[in-house]
């Protein structure tokens, strides 16, 4: 017995070894926040430009491009701009029609972006890295800059995280003038996010839990404009993302937000949300969807006509009112 417990002593030595390697080591996701565009690329119109990075695939789902929704004539810039950041999975329909309503209430030109990965094939999803998305979303105002003179950013979700990124930015905050963080994605809300981000994770644990995440259609739009197939592997970049913005001191910026989210929201965590708008160093405005308000069952997609209908109107109201307290009109 001593024998046995000698030897299982020293086998857990041996496996503690190359276990507090890969802690201090990794392999770790990468994660990149830092980014810029240059807006001379937009020197023959920026829905030239659009058209033209699009064009690179072929699978895009119709209807998300990367595009500008303009006001009245194309290429002419607004008062003000809206630009819609959407979530994990999701596209540029994913809570529409409130971009849009608000956008036409503020006589604003509306930019929608496309995340890398997204729209297309679940294979795509692989695609993905943080710093693709953070030059997306730099991208995206740079956009909406060229095409409004104040820009309202509405955003969604892990799109919700991007634009947090941005307002903490010293640069890309130059091109914010209100932001609303719709259920902002700063934590999943499941027992199992700490795995996500353990060494390695890339590795060993798709083949523990599933090589594939998939989604319930919940409805035919719902199949069409979200990814509800894709690998495991794809979920890693978002959550270590999510790690390391956690560490950001969100004190350092004077961007006016107005945090919509709900108590109730079993995607992400909405104590951690509550904290970042505590912490948040500019105007901060919260408004609180009580769970179960909303027709989503997650308590996390609060308005849009594809899953939270009975939402949208209100949704739209209520930034607009939050809006004009900030001088959009």
């Amino acid at each position: 017995m001593r024998r046995f417990g000698s030897g299982l002593g020293r086998g857990l030595l041996a496996l503690a070894v190359p276990v507090a390697a890969l802690t201090v080591f990794g392999p770790y996701e990468d994660v990149d926040l830092t980014t810029s565009f240059d807006a001379r690329k937009f020197g023959e119109g920026v829905q030239v430009y659009f058209e033209s990075v699009e064009s690179r695939y072929g699978d895009i789902t119709p209807g998300t491009e990367k595009r500008v929704v303009w006001a009245g004539q194309a290429e002419t810039r607004t008062p003000v701009s809206v630009l819609y950041i959407h979530g994990f999975s999701a596209t540029s329909e994913e809570i529409r029609p409130v971009p849009d309503r608000v956008a036409e209430a503020l006589g604003a030109n509306l930019v929608f972006t496309r995340l890398t990965g997204h729209g297309r094939s679940g294979a795509a999803m692989l695609e993905a890295t943080p710093k693709a998305w953070m030059q997306d979303t730099a991208e995206a105002l740079a956009a909406a800059a060229q095409v409004g003179k104040r820009v309202v950013v509405i955003a969604n979700s892990t799109g919700a995280t991007l634009a947090t990124v941005a307002a903490l930015d010293a640069e890309l905050s130059q091109s914010i003038d209100a932001m609303v963080l719709m259920s902002p994605n700063y934590g999943l809300n499941t027992v199992f996010a700490p795995l996500l981000t353990w060494p390695a994770s890339r590795y060993w644990l798709p083949p523990l839990a599933a090589r594939e995440v998939e989604l319930p259609v919940r409805s035919e739009a719902y199949g069409r404009f979200w990814t509800t197939r894709y690998p495991s592997q794809a979920v890693l970049p978002m959550a270590a993302m999510l790690k390391t913005v956690s560490k950001l001191d969100f004190s350092q910026t004077d961007v006016p937000a107005l945090f919509w989210y709900s108590d109730g929201d079993k995607v992400v965590r909405p104590d951690i949300t509550a904290e970042v708008a505590a912490a948040w160093g500019g105007p901060v405005a919260v408004n609180l969807v009580p769970p179960g308000a909303a027709d989503d069952v997650h308590g996390h997609i609060l308005a849009g006509d594809i899953v939270s209908p009975s939402q949208t109107q209100a949704t739209v109201d209520g930034i607009l009112s939050w809006l004009n307290t900030k001088g959009f009109e």
